[in-house]
């Protein structure tokens, strides 16, 4: 798995700016980055709640048209999802205790999730080109 620094320095706001080109899993250390899923389809797994701090925070951006998906294991995913799947309007999906986050074909440059857990859940928030579903 190709986890090296972009650029080998500092995001704006300060935390690491990373690139994913295969499926990892998180870890505590990892708090605060970005990562940047590229050049194939990415599966991102959270750490388990027990072993990170209330305000674990850490963003993902897909940096190709692949489908990346999140997984929680164990614990729920919370949140929303907004997409453009819409031929007029965007669509907000309500995670409600979803394991897995995956989007649909069409994920486009751009698409986001950022992640945060009060120590006890996992809330995601996803902006997506394509369409969102949690299971």
């Amino acid at each position: 798995m190709a986890r090296a620094k972009m650029g080998g320095s500092h995001g704006w706001n300060g935390n690491f700016v990373e690139s994913a080109t295969a499926s990892f899993s998180l870890a505590p250390g990892d708090a605060g980055k970005t990562f940047i899923l590229k050049d194939a389809a990415v599966t991102v797994t959270l750490p388990t709640l027990s072993d990170i701090n209330a305000g674990y925070k850490v963003t993902l951006i897909s940096g190709d048209d692949n489908e990346h998906i999140l997984t929680g294991g164990a614990s729920k995913i919370y949140g929303h999802a907004i997409d453009g799947s819409g031929t007029t309007a965007e669509t907000v999906l309500p995670l409600t205790g979803h394991s897995t986050i995956t989007p649909a074909a069409g994920m486009i440059i751009g698409d986001k999730y950022d992640i945060i857990s009060d120590g006890t859940n996992w809330y995601v928030y996803v902006i997506a080109g394509a369409e969102v579903a949690g299971s």
